[in-house]
């Protein structure tokens, strides 16, 4: 019920901001922009797989590729369809312990895996936000620079305060889980569990260079192509934003709308992105641009998990011996 509440309202949003200057707008968009933007979501899709199947071989597990490719296509659909996302976690770690994995094996690809894509992100929204300067300065006269620098100084304080207090957190969160009896009868369960995935951590972080730098060319290209969908469908609209810039915006919006708890955002990330871009886009074009990016974001992974699902599911049954 949520995944079909989400996905509607993030279906509809664009339509609210001029329903009949989409239809004409939408008509007038080139086949091959469509084309593209669906190769760009396979290609994203199949980038994080070979990440995933990187990751897998360094901790033994010897899996096909084109398995690792449909547990990433239903794992996508999983976290579309989710509150938060969170279901992704929890079908990538089942399918790949149904595969052949370890619970701690599983649970040290799925921690790999966001890990990456947290570095990601840690490296690629802060360059971003130089970027934010420029747009805003032209597209909001009015603002005073010296509120962005300030807000982007606090950020990074923000950001170092963690870092260092990392260790304090560690033992307050560790107080907490021992006043909770359920974690507290389970607790040499649990530090059992704790050791075996330091140990897979530590057999991924001693690997080869190669593998480390493969992982990361991988997790950019993942992202970039994801997050690029906005800026390449605005640039086909006739509006060449700065990559950089369209790229922060959706980081703050989207991560944003994922903490409302319906699945895709439900349309508050459409509405956020329109309102943010409203200094630089017309509303119709807006309008049309988001049409495309739920195309390349939403409705292609979609699709690819129907397939994902068709292809484990068929693979499930042809292994089944027939019943007598």
């Amino acid at each position: 019920m949520l995944a079909l509440l989400g996905g509607g309202l993030a279906m509809a949003a664009p339509f609210l901001l001029g329903a009949h200057e989409l239809a004409a707008g939408l008509r007038a968009v080139p086949a091959h922009v469509f084309l593209l933007l669906a190769a760009g979501a396979a290609v994203s899709a199949l980038a994080k797989a070979g990440k995933l199947q990187l990751l897998q071989n360094a901790l033994g597990l010897r899996l096909r590729f084109m398995r690792t490719v449909a547990i990433t296509f239903v794992t996508d659909f999983a976290f579309l369809v989710s509150p938060l996302g969170a279901a992704g976690y929890g079908v990538n770690i089942g399918l790949l312990q149904r595969s052949g994995a370890s619970w701690a094996k599983a649970t040290t690809v799925v921690s790999a895996d966001q890990v990456l894509d947290l570095t990601f992100f840690a490296l690629a929204v802060p360059i971003s936000l130089v970027s934010l300067v420029g747009p805003l300065a032209t597209g909001l006269p009015g603002i005073n620079l010296s509120i962005i620098a300030g807000v982007v100084a606090g950020a990074a304080i923000l950001v170092g305060m963690l870092w260092v207090s990392r260790r304090p957190l560690e033992r307050a969160l560790d107080a907490v889980c021992r006043r909770i009896l359920w974690l507290r009868a389970r607790r040499a369960q649990l530090a059992r569990f704790r050791q075996n995935v330091r140990a897979q951590w530590a057999s991924l972080m001693t690997g080869p260079r190669d593998r480390f730098v493969a992982l990361l060319l991988l997790t950019t290209l993942q992202w970039l192509l994801r997050y690029g969908a906005l800026w390449f469908a605005l640039l086909e609209l006739g509006y060449p934003l700065p990559p950089g810039f369209v790229l922060a915006v959706q980081a703050v919006v989207l991560h944003a709308a994922l903490w409302t708890g319906i699945p895709a955002g439900g349309g508050g990330g459409d509405l956020a992105l329109a309102a943010v871009f409203a200094n630089w886009v017309p509303r119709a074009t807006m309008a049309t641009a988001l049409v495309l990016w739920r195309f390349a974001t939403l409705y292609c992974p979609l699709m690819l998990g129907a397939v994902g699902f068709a292809a484990l599911e068929w693979r499930r049954r042809s292994r089944t011996p027939a019943a007598e």
